[in-house]
């Protein structure tokens, strides 16, 4: 991407996730959410998104043998854990909307010191990343929106409504950001597409909503950490690939690629889980 069409791009992925953190901070209440945490359950489903997910990931890409830029793209996608579309999701599912609301904020969050973390240890030497790169603008895009949606429910009113213009805000954003990527990587996305990094994407999102379900619990949240796992924080991923890859296209191709993937994988999922409790719940007919 040329200068300009980078800095339109990385602009708009920071106001794509710090609406996004902003809107799930209006919808938190600190009450349900220290609740929430305190099960086992979600400790649980906590560290397969935060460990076990970055590490199959980890695994995968290196038996298949990814360029480091491709599979930079992909590992960035794992370890950023937190998806909000896991929250559209859960509600099409009809599952447990509240543990799915938790487990986003708390990933969200705690992505601030995993992603430094892990990137650190997975990534090729050559794609390392800086702490100084990430830090700063995660805690500006994550923690501070999130801080001041939670405080802003807690004191004001009509937050649903003020948290969904700022969804529909970052959903715009988003996709002009994503033009803005897509126009200027069009030939590399397309070749992409036919890749080992679609495989290779499809094949993490399937393991991490199948670990994701095995956490004992009750159908609807086991429904919820499914889509919640396998739902990774792409507009996050996103704004590190501004921040410390402008000039690799492959990393921003890798990461376009595995968020149509999951995007697709999960509302699939949602949409059949949908299907099949209308269906079993349905009266008998004589």
């Amino acid at each position: 991407m040329t200068e300009n069409l980078t800095g339109l791009f990385a602009a708009l992925i920071f106001i794509t996730v710090a609406l996004t953190a902003l809107s799930i901070g209006l919808l938190t209440t600190l009450e349900a959410l220290r609740v929430t945490v305190r099960t086992k359950t979600f400790g649980l489903v906590v560290a397969v998104n935060l460990v076990v997910v970055p590490l199959t990931a980890w695994a995968l890409v290196e038996w298949v043998g990814l360029i480091p830029s491709m599979a930079a793209g992909v590992l960035l996608c794992s370890i950023c854990a937190g998806g909000p579309i896991a929250l559209k999701a859960s509600q099409i599912a009809r599952s447990d909307l509240l543990w799915a609301l938790s487990l986003t904020v708390v990933l969200l969050i705690v992505n601030v010191i995993s992603l430094p973390l892990w990137s650190s240890l997975l990534f090729d030497q050559t794609m390392a990343i800086r702490l100084g790169d990430l830090l700063g603008v995660l805690v500006l895009a994550i923690i501070v929106p999130v801080t001041v949606g939670i405080w802003t429910a807690r004191r004001g009113s009509d937050v649903d409504r003020w948290s969904g213009y700022a969804t529909g805000v970052s959903n715009v954003t988003l996709v002009l950001a994503v033009a803005v990527g897509v126009f200027g990587n069009l030939d590399e996305l397309v070749a992409a597409l036919t890749s080992p990094v679609f495989a290779v994407s499809l094949a993490i999102v399937a393991i991490a909503g199948t670990i994701g379900w095995l956490v004992p619990d009750n159908r609807s949240r086991r429904q919820a950490s499914s889509l919640a796992t396998l739902n990774r924080a792409t507009s996050v991923a996103l704004l590190v690939v501004g921040r410390a890859f402008p000039d690799r296209t492959e990393v921003f191709t890798a990461v376009v690629v595995f968020g149509l993937v999951q995007t697709v994988v999960a509302l699939a999922v949602a949409s059949y889980w949908r299907w099949v409790g209308s269906t079993t719940s349905a009266p008998a007919t004589v």
